[in-house]
């Protein structure tokens, strides 16, 4: 256990750590970046050779509600500064002249570059200008996403990643920013601004729209091949849900993924306005919530229960309403007391992975995949709240849960197999010693004893007992029919020629009465009515001195239809019911054993017995009609009563 501890607690450590460095004050790769001060960067250190690539991070010149333009920098009347501001930052909460500056408004940031090393074309890059934004540098505008303004009304949102181009013919640079946003619960640049030449701009702007799309085709291929799992094992006749639902899970997280950070898909529909985007977007990703609650309830018996899985469904699903329904910024004052409660429900899920590791021994991937669903959560949380500059951290912790979960998955797919084929096994031997076993000794001596007094009284009723015998032998040894399935019809022969043999047997003390729909004549397994009935026959009635009555009903309901075998014999007790149901017997009493696992396989539902001690039993079991493709018509039997 101790060993079980130390390495639970050094894979929260390790991937604690990844979440820790992706921290903007943690990456070393910009640490020598020059920073603004006073809205001025001082490029004559920068080596274009060594960094390809410049973050213009630090204090920008910051001009509240105003959307200014180059010309208004050049002008004889100067713009009023409001502050200076943070890059990457958020506007909102901070204070100017004792007022905090609320989400909603607009805003110009301003950033000087001096003593630029080269005249050439440059690339700016844009990552994340909550929520529309124009991008001048040199005085021309290079980057238009949405359209800022002063008033909602003239507003429109657009917040995707994008690249400008331009040609540097000064050592000195301007960069002016417009930033508005009426929607969104937080505002400003909370992402780098970065510069650098041409050629490196393009190859990391088309590297990071690449590794999305890769992302994409990955996660759906994922559900395409999960999908096909689950229609194979269904074929099979495995019955494992959690195949389709990590199927969904992927292929809503693909698009969820897909409208976030770089937002690939959006290539692909470029009409599509941001504000839609964006709540499809926290759609598909809080849907994605739901399903992979239900993944982990149908992976791991104890870990989610079903209850919870369903209160949180529900209450989910209102909020997907209200997202699908709201504004953006009507949604977004719970969606903070959403992302509490899914940290919630995650690091209780978490603590159940530790302990089934930790107390049980098992789990180990399980605890991973977790682990990495909750590091994703708070990677997504820091970045939404402007404490991270990147999100990119939330893919690998998404990817590492993928990879864990197609291992768990195939790992629980090549179990179930084993456990079909042991299960197939098992079911042809204990098939074949059923069929055997309908032979009962005990039945044919007292059979052959009967013959043989009507031999003397009654010779031709005793050609007849012997013609039925005849019947009820070759039906009942018809071994090549041993996987193949027979007719309602044919059943019900079977059947009558084993009552006409008993009644001669017993006479008065046994009474039959049918109850069937003569329409119905639909395939159904071989020897699954005729045992339920000599169940009844003698171990129902003639462990009565009175002997009694079995009704045999089939009727249809609906799109079934439901076989009853009923008598008022003895009764079984409850307990019995139970080991006749669910233990395949040492010796003897396989039939309704038999019975009932055949028609899990077959049909995934079982016998239903109902019993009461000297009142009698009740055995009941429906087929569905969707195979009744040629209904027929079944000849009414003889031998009993019809209703």
């Amino acid at each position: 256990m101790v060993k079980r501890s130390i390495t639970a607690l050094l894979m929260l450590f390790f991937f604690s750590s990844l979440l820790f460095l992706s921290m903007p004050k943690h990456i070393d790769r910009y640490v020598s970046n020059p920073r603004g001060v006073q809205g001025v960067i001082d490029l004559s250190n920068w080596n274009m050779d060594e960094t390809k690539i410049l973050r213009l991070d630090g204090e920008w010149e910051f001009y509240w509600n105003q959307l200014l333009t180059p010309e208004d920098f050049h002008s004889k009347a100067q713009p009023e500064l409001s502050a200076y501001m943070q890059v990457p930052g958020l506007w909102n909460g901070t204070e100017i002249d004792g007022k905090k500056l609320p989400a909603f408004g607009c805003a110009t940031y301003r950033l000087k570059l001096n003593h630029v090393p080269e005249s050439e074309v440059l690339g700016l890059k844009r990552g994340n200008a909550r929520f529309s934004s124009r991008v001048f540098a040199n005085g021309y505008e290079i980057i238009s996403d949405g359209v800022p303004a002063y008033q909602a009304k003239d507003y429109k949102s657009g917040n995707t990643p994008k690249l400008g181009f331009f040609q540097n013919d000064s050592e000195n640079m301007e960069i002016i920013v417009q930033v508005a946003n009426y929607e969104y619960m937080n505002s400003g640049i909370p992402v780098s601004l970065e510069l650098g030449r041409e050629d490196a701009m393009l190859y990391q702007h088309q590297k990071n729209n690449m590794l999305a799309l890769g992302i994409f085709v990955i996660l759906w291929t994922i559900a395409f091949l999960y999908l096909i799992f689950f229609v194979v094992a269904r074929i099979k006749g495995i019955r494992e849900y959690i195949l389709p639902l990590f199927s969904l899970f992927c292929f809503v997280f693909a698009l969820g993924n897909g409208l976030s950070d770089q937002r690939p898909l959006l290539f692909f529909f470029p009409d599509i306005s941001f504000t839609l985007a964006f709540k499809m977007k926290d759609f598909f990703l809080s849907f994605n919530f739901i399903t992979l609650m239900w993944v982990f309830h149908k992976f791991e018996n104890g870990l989610l229960p079903l209850r919870p899985v369903k209160i949180i469904s529900l209450l989910y699903g209102f909020y997907l309403m209200a997202v699908l329904l709201l504004p953006i910024h009507v949604y977004y004052e719970i969606h903070q007391v959403v992302m509490i409660c899914n940290t919630i429900i995650l690091l209780a899920l978490l603590i159940r992975a530790v302990q089934l590791y930790i107390k049980e021994a098992k789990g180990l991937l399980l605890y991973v995949s977790v682990l990495a669903v909750n590091l994703y959560s708070l990677d997504c949380i820091l970045f939404s709240l402007g404490l991270k500059a990147n999100s990119g951290f939330s893919q690998v912790f998404m990817m590492i849960f993928a990879v864990v979960m197609i291992l768990l998955l195939s790992m629980h797919y090549l179990t179930a197999i084993s456990q079909l084929q042991t299960s197939v096994l098992r079911t042809q031997e204990a098939e074949i010693a059923f069929l055997r076993a309908q032979i009962n000794p005990h039945f044919l001596y007292n059979a052959l004893n009967s013959i043989a007094a009507l031999c003397a009284t009654a010779p031709e009723k005793a050609e007849e007992v012997v013609v039925e015998l005849s019947q009820y032998l070759r039906r009942s040894f018809d071994f090549k029919r041993i996987d193949a399935m027979t007719t309602l019809g044919k059943e019900l022969e079977l059947l009558e020629a084993y009552l006409y043999i008993e009644k001669t047997r017993f006479g008065d003390r046994l009474n039959v009465e049918y109850d069937i729909d003569e329409t119905l004549n639909i395939p159904i397994p071989p020897l699954i009515l005729q045992p339920l009935v000599e169940n009844a026959v003698r171990h129902g009635l003639m462990n009565n001195v009175l002997g009694g009555t079995v009704t045999i009903s089939i009727k249809r309901q609906q799109e079934e239809a439901v076989f009853t075998i009923e008598d008022n014999g003895v009764g079984i007790e409850a307990v019995r019911i139970s080991e006749l149901l669910e233990e395949k017997p040492k010796s003897g009493g396989i039939g309704m054993w038999n019975i009932n696992q055949r028609l899990h396989m077959l049909y995934n539902r079982g016998l239903t017995v109902c019993s009461e001690i000297g009142r009698g039993t009740r055995i009941s079991f429906s087929l569905p009609l969707t195979k009744d493709k040629k209904p027929g018509k079944i000849c009414r039997l003889r031998g009993g009563s019809h209703r």
